[in-house]
This record gives structure tokens, C-alpha cells and sequence, in this order.
């Protein structure tokens, strides 16, 4: 455990630190930073990854239904905890955002390259697909619903975040490119050129994402309701990975692919939860807050979780 932690999580930790510092010294604009890596450099990163990633074996389509499979079970999770709690409208929305949609971006890439390599990263990558588009769009519809805006104006709002989703179109150019025979250790000419510039930019995507991470925590915010936040982070960190390891065993995953996506499943909540938890108001305070602990707290289990599925 002390291994994984130095290997592993002391260099993220390294660069969110520097990301937490400088959000406490100087009054960075949050929004620009996470437009900057939403729009600029996460597409690249997935886009890089796709062209140079190999897809003849079966572990990226199962990497992609596994990362919808958890999602299902962290939603049957929490409805069943809900029942048991007596926990009704806002309070099972907001725990539905923080059990469901976890950081498998700005934590959980960099996390998947230093644990398991190149390979883990790729696979990293396609879980992190996934959870990017379900956040935008199933996350959406049930923050919506926690609000009481249902039917038209919830499906205008998810068709109009899907349409925006910039992953979505780094993901059709990649297949493209590979379609066409491209290969970028033999390509020449301006095709290859270009590449080299998108992969220039890619290269950048993960330590600005750790920074990002950093930031977030850095902005700090009060510890509210800590009873359903010790429950919601208990699910986000202890349940959900338990859960996916059945899950990932039941899909005939192993090796790489089983402890990727068993790590990425023992995430901390997405902090863009937060933003659906502001804009359709459920219980917003409550949201933060969890995303604060569970990030802090996964110090700790992921250590723990790392040492058994390397």
C-alpha cells in the first residue's frame, strides 16, 4: 500500500498541490480553466489516444459497456439506500450525482497511466468516454428530474450539451483517420504535421488536469449534512469498486483491463457534478462537500485498492 502511494498517488498529489497553492494564492477564474481543458485539451488527448491506441482485442468495447454497467449499479445502489433511508426528492438526486458520475478525467487518467502504463491509460481513456457522455447526458436528465423539470425542456437541455460535447467529435476524427490507414510512426507530409501538433497539445492534458483538480480543492467550501456525505462517499469509494469488480469478473475481464476499470469505478465524485447540482439547484452545498471528502478521502482507499488489483 505504502508502494502505490509513492508510486502512484505521491505524483498526482505533487501536481494537485501545486493546483491547491495556487488557487489559495491568487484568485484564478475556475470556469476559463475548465473550458480551456473541456474544449481544448481533453479533446486532443482522446483523439491522440484513439489514433495511436490498438483495437483489435475485445477490451475496449468491454471497457465501454463496463463503464455503463457501473453506472447502473451505483443508480440501483442508491435507490435501494434511499429506500432503506427514507430519503426522498432532492436529497436522492444529489446522491444519485455524487454515486453515479465519478472523476475519471482529471484524476482518474492520470491515475490509470501511472498505475498500469500506456495500455491502462488507453483503456482509461475509453472509460473515460463514456462517463463524459452519460454525465452530459443521463446526468443531466436526473438533475433535471430532482428539479421537477421534466419532459421537453430536460431533453432540449440534454440534446443541446450532447451537440457541445467536443469529445464526441475527437472521437468520430480519430476512427476517421484510423479508417483511412493512417499511421503516425510512418505518416509524413502535412497530415503528419498536423497530428504532431494535436499530439503536442494532448501532451499537455494531464498535468493541466491534475492542476485543475488542485484548483477545484483550493476553492474550498463548508462541510454541510456530514452524515449523507459520509454515506455518499462511502458508496463512491468502497461499494462502487466492490460492485465492478463482480461486474468487470462477470464480463470476463482480467489483467490490465480488471484493475483499470476497478480503480476507475473507486474514483472520487466528478467535480463537474457540481455545476448540474447549481444549475437545477439539488442540494447543491451537499454535492460540494462530497466532492471535497470523497477526493481527499480516496488518498487512502485508492492506496488500498491499487495494492490489490495491480
Amino acid at each position: 500500500m505504502i508502494a502505490v502511494l509513492i508510486e502512484v498517488l505521491l505524483p498526482i498529489a505533487v501536481v494537485a498541490s501545486a493546483g491547491f497553492a495556487l488557487r489559495r494564492a491568487f484568485p484564478l477564474d475556475l470556469m476559463t480553466l475548465n473550458r480551456l481543458m473541456i474544449y481544448g485539451l481533453s479533446p486532443a488527448l482522446i483523439f491522440v489516444a484513439l489514433v495511436r491506441a490498438d483495437l483489435s482485442g475485445p477490451d475496449a468495447g468491454r471497457m465501454l459497456f463496463f463503464a455503463v454497467g457501473v453506472l447502473g449499479l451505483m443508480a440501483l445502489t442508491v435507490w435501494i439506500s434511499a429506500l432503506g433511508l427514507g430519503l426522498r426528492g432532492k436529497d436522492v438526486t444529489a446522491l444519485l450525482l455524487t454515486s453515479m458520475f465519478m472523476n475519471s478525467g482529471n484524476y482518474g487518467l492520470p491515475a490509470s497511466r501511472f498505475a498500469f502504463g500506456e495500455t491502462g491509460f488507453t483503456l482509461g481513456v475509453f472509460y473515460f468516454i463514456m462517463q463524459s457522455i452519460m454525465a452530459q447526458t443521463l446526468g443531466v436528465g436526473v438533475a433535471a428530474a430532482g428539479a421537477a423539470e421534466g419532459g421537453r425542456q430536460a431533453w432540449q437541455s440534454i440534446c443541446y450539451r450532447l451537440i457541445r460535447m467536443p469529445q464526441i467529435y475527437a472521437v468520430t476524427g480519430a476512427l476517421a483517420l484510423r479508417s483511412v490507414g493512417f499511421q503516425p510512426a510512418t505518416a509524413t507530409g502535412l497530415i503528419h504535421s498536423l497530428f504532431e501538433g494535436v499530439a503536442l497539445l494532448s501532451e499537455a492534458a494531464l498535468p493541466v488536469m491534475l492542476l485543475i483538480l488542485g484548483v477545484q480543492l483550493g476553492a474550498g467550501a463548508p462541510l454541510v449534512r456530514p452524515g449523507m456525505v459520509a454515506i455518499a462517499t462511502t458508496i463512491r469509494l468502497v461499494i462502487s469498486p466492490i460492485l465492478a469488480f463482480g461486474l468487470a469478473r462477470l464480463l470476463g475481464m482480467e489483467g490490465v483491463a480488471l484493475g483499470v476499470g476497478v480503480m476507475m469505478a473507486g474514483m472520487p465524485t466528478a467535480v463537474n457534478t457540481t455545476i448540474l447540482a447549481i444549475e437545477f439547484d439539488t442540494r447543491p452545498q451537499l454535492v460540494v462537500s462530497t466532492v471535497v471528502v470523497s477526493s481527499f478521502a480516496s488518498l487512502i482507499t485508492l492506496s488500498v485498492l491499487l495494492s490489490l488489483v495491480r
